[in-house]
């Protein structure tokens, strides 16, 4: 019984999850150039870089090790070949998500300081 809910399971997923990674990545490069050429500011364009591209490596490295473990993710069912599929996946992301660690999380800061100011602006 159990099979058969994951078969049907594998079955209801999208062919097209495997490249909502690669349009983010394209979303990252897009704001990323797009804050190059409205701010002019060479420093906020690299973190947005910098840093969207580890938050993208960190949630790799959870989709991977959830793979890994055997649990269903976002990129795989976690059964069979899959999980090898999963460590691999965490393995060629952890660094990645390691080195842009503190890129990521000045980003979330830098995200959250835009957010508190357009907050307080509209109240006004």
């Amino acid at each position: 019984m159990a099979t058969a809910n994951a078969d049907a399971a594998l079955r209801r997923r999208s062919a097209f999850r495997v490249l909502l990674p690669a349009l983010l990545f394209g979303l990252v490069l897009f704001l990323s150039t797009g804050m190059r050429v409205y701010a002019g500011d060479l420093a906020v364009s690299a973190l947005v870089l910098r840093g969207g591209v580890g938050l993208i490596a960190l949630w790799a490295v959870v989709d991977g090790l959830r793979r890994g473990l055997g649990h269903s993710a976002y990129l795989g069912t976690g059964r069979g070949l899959d999980r090898l599929f999963g460590f691999a996946q965490v393995v060629a992301s952890v660094g990645v998500a390691i080195a842009l660690l503190p890129n990521t999380i000045d980003f979330l800061n830098y995200v959250a300081r835009l957010a508190n100011s357009v907050g307080h602006s509209s109240a006004r």
